[in-house]
């Protein structure tokens, strides 16, 4: 099925503009699509990293629109990455759901990418007609982000402004930050959950192991299904392991209906 990506942007409740992009099929009509899925990407990353892109437009070829965007001050969305927190990440992500909403209808699913995982999952109970949330390599804490801080950590847990170096990029971060990602409490949100949840684990994976797959699958107060899969890594670099997590991800939203 071809698609086509449509560019779009919407404010968050602090007022910046979030850039981003919907994947739908080409000859269908909205009204037609299958189900909307609202796509989040991982932490320092963008609705352009590699992961994101290709399942997006994977499950566009399936018949879904997915809205992938990006985070406040990160890709081409306005705001300083410095000021952001776990909680404003929550608020981006709830005011993407409130575009879709408004724009073409609500989406079904919620999606995401290790951090972009944690914090689908945060929200998912707020919504009634999310039917199902899906994580692919993601933490079961957002705390879990603290290891790429380094030395930074030590400035942050003394209100002193650092910065942190991810894949070669450094990142300005303020002290709230740390209180805020450490303030979640995930075993509470997540027994809470009555919707279904689709765990993706990669194994071998350096970034997140299998212990934070296995935390959500118990956390969850409601059915899980989790999928193990091999010869990949974190960002799925490999189209042919994109491609079977794809297949998987549509199997698993078609048995929920």
């Amino acid at each position: 099925m071809k698609t086509k990506t449509i560019k779009c942007d919407f404010k968050n409740s602090r007022g910046f503009k979030l850039d981003a992009r919907l994947d739908i099929p080409a000859d269908i009509k909205t009204d037609k699509i299958k189900d909307f899925i609202v796509f989040c990407h991982c932490f320092t990353c963008s609705k352009e990293t590699i992961t994101t892109f290709r399942l997006s437009r994977l499950l566009a070829e399936n018949g879904y629109g997915v809205l992938r965007f990006d985070f406040t001050g990160l890709g081409n969305s306005e705001g300083e990455f410095s000021a952001s927190t776990f909680s404003t990440t929550r608020d981006d992500l709830k005011s993407a759901i409130t575009f879709l909403k408004n724009n073409y209808q609500p989406p079904g699913f919620l999606m995401g990418h290790s951090l972009g995982g944690t914090t689908v999952l945060s929200v998912a109970q707020d919504y009634d007609f999310v039917k199902g949330v899906v994580t692919v390599a993601s933490p079961s804490e957002p705390e879990h982000v603290l290891h790429h801080f380094g030395h930074a950590l030590t400035l942050l847990e003394q209100n002193i402004p650092a910065s942190f170096e991810v894949a070669g990029q450094y990142f300005d971060i303020e002290p709230g930050f740390v209180e805020d990602v450490r303030s979640v409490d995930m075993p509470s949100r997540l027994s809470g959950l009555d919707k279904p949840v689709l765990v993706i684990n990669i194994e071998n994976d350096a970034l997140v192991g299998e212990r934070d797959s296995r935390q959500i699958r118990d956390w969850v107060g409601s059915e899980v299904t989790l999928i193990n899969v091999n010869g990949s890594d974190h960002l799925l670099s490999g189209r042919e392991a994109t491609e079977v997590v794809a297949g998987d991800i549509v199997e698993w939203v078609i048995g929920i209906g």
